[in-house]
């Protein structure tokens, strides 16, 4: 199969406790894959050895020495195995400091080869913040790694599940924190980054909606005054300065409008006003998109599934979407 025209893809193994090994030798054995890019795993190749035989599938693993020897051939993995993991060092289904300590050296030398070139972009596979804290990891999450590793000041969280997308204020922050969290000017730093991201993937001026916090927009501050001292005036500002934002809105009817076409994205305020929607709308098919990183950065967006890890039975779905979109994005298209 010529190579032209087909990006490299860096993916990552994700947690081998959960169900991140599964869908990886699901996703990247299939033909659909290995016709539009060039992915190559990084990942334990031991690990992978015994998830291949579990799932009793025909695909070959290819260890690779560097991205210029990635083939993707159909029905061939090609990987760059970092040894720092077998399968005696674990138990499926649990939570393991080992495996969060391998995960992450996953996603540091998948960045690594995002950053220098070698890889388009990356694609990354349930990690366990349990797992990544017990060995040491401060961050939340990778896209927190990402930015600390890249010093990327302004990021964040994309949903996507056509046609509908969705940009979080806040992520992983409880209920209260988050609240205290919505401000004039961390609105305002989003909804530009929602701008500029928007104008690399060809939408120039993308339509976006910014939902209220509070039940029914605040009610003109009888549930709330967060949409009247914080979010307005942030999207006052940005309309001010050429973005076409639109809100507050009430966020029990933002979704289906943008479902309906009047808006590209939306920009919630806490992490289940944004994820729930995208769920309930295409679980399967959704995907996690990083916003302001120096490189494409793609994920599944779903966990570590420990409740199902190990049984042949997980979908990955959502990974190979996310293999789509990374592909999409390398050509500057969203969709």
């Amino acid at each position: 199969m010529n190579a032209t025209g087909r990006p490299i893809i860096a993916v990552t193994m994700g947690d081998a406790a959960g169900i991140g090994p599964e869908i990886a030798a699901r996703a990247l054995a299939l033909g659909e894959i290995s016709a539009i890019c060039r992915p190559i795993l990084v990942c334990s190749g031991a690990v992978m050895s015994g998830v291949i035989n579990m799932l009793k599938s025909p695909v070959k693993l290819r260890p690779v020495s560097g991205a210029g020897d990635v083939r993707g051939l159909k029905g061939t993995i090609d990987i760059i195995d970092l040894h720092n993991l077998d399968p005696v060092d674990f138990t499926i289904g649990r939570v393991c400091q080992t495996c969060g300590r391998a995960s992450m050296e996953y996603v540091a030398a998948a960045a690594e080869m995002a950053i220098k070139g070698e890889a388009r972009a990356m694609v990354t596979t349930p990690i366990n913040k349990e797992a990544t804290v017990r060995a040491g990891y401060g961050d939340i999450g990778h896209l927190e790694y990402l930015a600390r590793l890249t010093k990327t000041r302004e990021y964040a969280t994309m949903l996507v599940s056509d046609p509908l997308r969705v940009v979080h204020l806040t992520t992983h922050h409880s209920l209260k924190e988050a609240c205290s969290l919505v401000t004039r000017e961390r609105i305002t730093a989003r909804l530009k980054l929602i701008q500029e991201s928007f104008g690399r993937w060809g939408i120039t001026r993308p339509r976006i909606a910014v939902a209220a916090l509070n039940p029914h927009g605040g009610e003109g501050g009888l549930f709330g005054r967060e949409e009247i001292e914080q979010i307005s005036p942030a999207i006052a500002v940005a309309v001010a300065s050429g973005i076409d934002a639109r809100g507050p809105l009430p966020a029990d009817s933002v979704f289906i409008r943008t479902l309906g076409g009047e808006f590209d994205v939306v920009l919630a305020m806490y992490h289940d006003q944004g994820h729930i929607p995208i769920k309930v709308h295409n679980f399967e098919k959704s995907v996690s998109v990083a916003l302001g990183l120096p490189f494409i950065r793609t994920s599944v967006d779903h966990g570590t599934a420990f409740d199902i890890a190990g049984r042949g039975i997980a979908n990955h779905r959502s990974l190979v979407e996310a293999i789509k979109l990374a592909v999409n994005l390398t050509k500057g298209k969203l969709t």
